[in-house]
């Protein structure tokens, strides 16, 4: 016997008597018994489990280890504790070669802040909720992303200074008080039209409704705060600064439970300010519209904002929520309003009842919302309309702009955008579509009134022609060129190239390919998809590639662009379904013919959800309790009964009987028969209305689970990831690395590589390779965004993004193989994946031009990566990389020393003048030998005999060699090989 065979023996016997003694003496299961149980110094870190079975068994206790449940948990703890996943933080330079490729679409998200620039006709700015600030100088034929390096990405507000057009202030936090709302961290401001941002501080404002400058001083700024959404706090109101931000001063409060949600400056006299003041909260438990609690109304300031008074005569005495206003530039006197307010009228009757027969509801009693107008500056009000169409949902919308030279023309956006040329007496409608669109804040040029900018659910939108008598005859730009899509969950479709499938908030599910059909991804590469609606999960199926579930369980042809019958999860008799906004529907990567759908119950469904079976009971607390953060107004909503439901469900893909599931009232429970029983396994530090947004059952250990809490609606914005290893009995909490305000909303792992994971928070992606002891960024060039879900789908990991869309990184092969000796090794070359090189297709001689909106398709060919721990850049010694055939032959080699290859002129001749634009002239990157990671894409063909020419974008793509290969790297004299395979296109090809 071997030194470490002897140690293994020893050791074995050691822990068996130790354990079996333990549990004899006290009665514990050995889940318990493991939990404190750690190697022993001496112990060999690469002591197997087949060799602790080996040395038992010469101590004749291989039988009953192997035999009872008690050793096989023991050997199921052993093994995680004896072969532990390489990992720890690792060097972020092993990585570097990584970044994330955007996959679109280019369907606009939500917008609620909008602005023009004076002077300027083709210079606008719009702030997404969750998707950053974005400026187009060519009037929205395209447009750039401008705040990207900044820490949030949540725009409430923007504000142009009229006297200094570059001088442009942001309010982070979206103002459009969703449940799925995000927060910001207060005020920035540019001085160089959004080239570079300062932050201004009123860090706890968290939402921000509207920015107002003085009209003749850039650095007199009001902010509108909101506040928290989900709690008191005293940082909200209206704040003013004399010196452009550098102080501000609380210049209009009433407690820390009213907010200010509208400011605007007289453009006339900027001594006279209006505010509106709204008192709003939302519980934990999911409702659809926020609180309107006492406190709202309008206010004035005649002495810049030092003194207030309420404007009452003509308004609703009480129940004044959210508020818009607006002053006509022509006639200061002429102030509009669109007020929300749920008071009854007085004396209002309700209208009878509908017929037994008819298929109408009750319809409540008339409302005291409305539009009103003033002509005396405010002092008194009278209310134009009662239509909802101008007030209705009043939380979500209530803005309100004027023509700047025609006081009688004004905009009132709400599901449609409302237009009157009368001064408030009649109205029509120059923009909505079927279904309604959703429509936020205007800008009104006041050099042009025709050209207005309009903040949609679905981007931003201009118009040139606005006064158009026919409202038919209004034009407008598109929304289809900016992917700043809030996606809730991502899921695959196999067909290959694998399409990328979620729902958009506001716009419907929708399919993206992976890479597109011609050069690029275009408009052409993604499309509505019917089953997912705007907050639902999708799940591709596996076995049926091309059809997707979605929402409660729809089945839907992605090919034929068609839904195939269904039925719906029952409920039991006499109950009634909750819901959150997004439930899920999650296919069983154990069982793919195990279809789960969860409300307050759990539901499977294993013929394609022709049929249902309801397998659990209710698994939500039964009396979660009202948290002490909400307020009256608050904790009387409606919604679900004040019960959570069911939030994320988690079959394990290694028993597929074994399921989890977590809730959105705080609770944790699994089942290990398919929900015959259930054991509720809540981690003691979750507590009621803690949301348990994900849990990922492990890939490599059918005892382990991880569990992700997101508690931001109990103002707490801490992370929260939590790992089992038994089954749920020990939990311990996981977050070191991840930042201290950024709630978690996923973690996933990695299905190859044991202790890899990725987290999701409010803020950006994290990566973990030692199963969450150390968190690190997994950031690169992805924008600062809400980060929802993760798919790992083959070498690709897939992101969707709550503001930006669909990300991808191509090739995670260095996230798989990274570790510590790798970080200080002078050189490494990674294991290159096996790839199927798809044929193809190009533009057919009629290039996509470059202002359409596109993104890049993945490279073509195969991804090598390879790390140098220092710069290996010599002149007499250059770093290689040979790509061989399986003859040992050289195909293709790249140089450090390699010249870039020079621009062709006309024809492909070198030299001359060039037949194209720089736009096309894209070089192939210089063969890198700094400092860190690097990836070389090979495409695998032979090199073109001398003198060839190439086909371009025009020419036949060559086809793909396939077979076996093998990667040379060759640093300071020594060469490090791995060898690769090229797989067929699996497509059929007359190749």
């Amino acid at each position: 016997m071997c030194a470490e065979d002897s140690v293994a023996t020893a050791y074995a016997g050691s822990v068996f008597r130790r354990l079996t003694l333990r549990a004899l003496t006290r009665g514990r299961g050995i889940g318990q018994l493991l939990r404190p149980f750690e190697l022993e110094p001496s112990m060999p870190r690469e002591f197997s489990r087949r060799r602790f079975i080996l040395s038992a068994g010469q101590l004749g206790c291989a039988l009953p280890l192997v035999g009872s449940p008690f050793g096989r948990d023991l050997l199921a703890g052993l093994e995680r504790q004896l072969v532990p996943a390489p990992g720890g933080p690792m060097p972020p330079g092993l990585f570097a070669s990584l970044h994330w490729r955007l996959l679109g679409p280019f369907r606009g998200g939500r917008v609620d802040a909008v602005s023009g620039v004076p002077g300027r006709p083709n210079e606008f700015y719009f702030g997404a909720v969750c998707g950053g600030i974005w400026k187009t100088i060519d009037a929205g034929r395209t447009w750039q992303p401008i705040f990207d390096e900044q820490p949030v990405a949540s725009i409430g507000a923007l504000a142009v200074a009229p006297s200094s057009p570059d001088v442009v202030y942001a309010g982070t936090g979206e103002s459009t008080l969703r449940d799925s709302a995000s927060y910001g961290n207060g005020v920035y401001r540019s001085n160089d039209g959004g080239r570079s941002w300062t932050h201004l501080g009123l860090e706890e404002t968290h939402h921000i409704g509207r920015i107002a400058v003085d009209p003749r001083n850039p650095d007199v700024v009001f902010v509108a705060a909101i506040g928290h959404l989900y709690a008191a706090n005293e940082q909200r109101g209206v704040f003013r600064s004399r010196d452009g931000g550098r102080s501000w001063q609380k210049v209009l409060y009433r407690n820390g439970d009213v907010g200010a949600v509208e400011v605007v400056v007289d453009p006339t006299d900027s001594r006279v300010v209006y505010a509106g003041l709204w008192n709003t909260r939302r519980p934990p438990w999911f409702t659809y519209a926020p609180s309107n609690g006492p406190g709202g109304g309008i206010f004035k300031s005649t002495d810049g904002g030092d003194t207030w008074q309420p404007l009452t005569t003509g308004l609703p005495a009480q129940g004044i929520g959210r508020t818009g206003i607006a002053v006509c530039p022509s006639d200061p006197r002429r102030v509009y309003a669109v007020v929300d307010c749920l008071v009854p009228e007085p004396g209002a009757v309700a209208p009878p009842p509908p017929p037994p027969d008819s298929r109408g509801s009750s319809r409540p009693l008339p409302m005291q919302g409305g539009f009103f107008r003033s002509d005396d500056a405010g002092a008194s009000w009278q209310r134009l309309s009662s239509d909802e169409a101008l007030w209705g949902r009043g939380w979500y919308f209530e803005k309100i702009t004027v023509d700047p030279r025609d006081a009688d023309v004004v905009y009132v956006p709400n599901v449609a955008v409302n237009r009157s040329l009368d001064g408030g007496h009649s109205w029509d409608v120059p923009r909505g579509s079927p279904g309604g669109d959703d429509y936020h804040q205007m800008w009104v040029s006041p050099d042009d009134p025709n050209t207005v900018i309009v903040a949609s659910d679905q981007g931003c939108i201009i118009t040139h022609n606005a006064r158009t008598k026919d409202p038919a005859d209004v034009t407008w730009t598109s929304w289809l060129n900016q992917p700043t899509a809030q996606i809730y969950h991502v899921s695959i479709d196999p067909r290959f190239p694998y399409w990328v499938t979620g729902a958009q908030q506001d716009s419907g599910a929708v399919a993206v390919r992976s890479r597109g059909r011609f050069a690029e991804i275009s408009m052409r590469d993604w499309e509505p998809i019917g089953a997912g609606g705007e907050s639902g999960y999708t799940a591709g199926d596996p076995l049926h590639p091309g059809i997707i579930f979605g929402g409660a369980g729809q089945r839907y042809d992605l090919e034929l662009n068609r839904s195939i019958p269904t039925s719906q999860p029952r409920m039991p008799e006499g109950e009634t379904a909750r819901a959150d906004w997004t439930q899920p529907l999650v296919l069983s990567q154990g069982d793919p013919h195990a279809l789960y759908y969860a409300n307050q119950y759990l539901f499977k469904s294993t013929d394609s959800a022709r049929t249902w079976t309801r397998i659990s009971p209710d698994l939500t607390r039964p009396d979660p309790g009202v948290p002490a953060t909400l307020d009256a107004a608050a904790a009387g909503l409606a919604g679900n009964e004040r019960r959570g439901v069911v939030y994320t469900i988690a079959p394990s893909p290694l028993q597929a009987p074994l399921v989890w599931i977590g809730t959105d009232d705080g609770c944790i429970q699994v089942s290990d028969d398919d929900g015959k029983s259930w054991q509720n396994v809540t981690p003691g530090a979750v507590t009621p209305w803690s949301r348990i947004t994900m849990i990922e059952a492990s890939h490599f250990d059918a005892r382990a689970a991880y569990a992700s809490v997101d508690r931001h609606q109990l103002q707490d914005f801490q992370p929260y990831v939590y790992r089992t290893r038994d089954r749920g009995r020990s939990w311990q909490k996981i977050v070191r690395g991840l930042p201290a305000d950024g709630y978690v909303h996923t973690v996933k792992e990695d299905p190859k590589r044991r202790g890899l994971l990725f987290a999701g928070t409010e803020t950006g992606a994290f990566v973990s390779f030692d199963e969450g002891d150390d968190w690190q960024p997994l950031q690169l060039n992805l924008p600062a965004t809400s980060v929802r879900d993760f798919a790992v789908h083959g070498d690709d990991l897939v992101v969707a993004t709550f503001g930006r869309g669909f990300w991808v990184i191509d090739g995670i092969a260095p996230l798989r193989q990274a570790d510590a000796a790798i970080a200080q090794a002078d050189a490494y070359l990674f294991q290159p994946p096996d790839t199927a090189v798809p044929v193809q297709g190009r533009d057919n001689g009629t290039p996509l031009q470059k202002d359409e909106p596109q993104t890049a398709n993945p490279p073509d060919g195969v991804s090598i990566d390879y790390y140098l721990k220092a710069d290996a850049t010599t002149p007499d010694r250059p770093v290689t990389l040979e790509i061989l055939d399986a003859a040992g032959g050289v195909l293709r080699t790249f140089s450090s020393t390699a010249p870039p290859p020079a621009p062709q002129g006309r024809a492909g001749r070198q030299g001359g003048i060039p037949s194209v634009s720089p736009q096309w002239q894209v070089r192939p990157p210089q063969f890198a030998a700094g400092a860190g990671a690097h990836r070389v894409v090979w495409f695998p063909a032979p090199a073109p005999a001398p003198g060839a020419r190439g086909g371009g974008v025009f020419g036949a793509p060559a086809l793909p060699l396939t077979g076996t290969f093998t990667a040379r790297l060759t640093v300071n004299g020594r060469s490090y090989t791995r060898g690769f395979t090229v797989l067929p296109d699996p497509r059929k090809t007359d190749g």
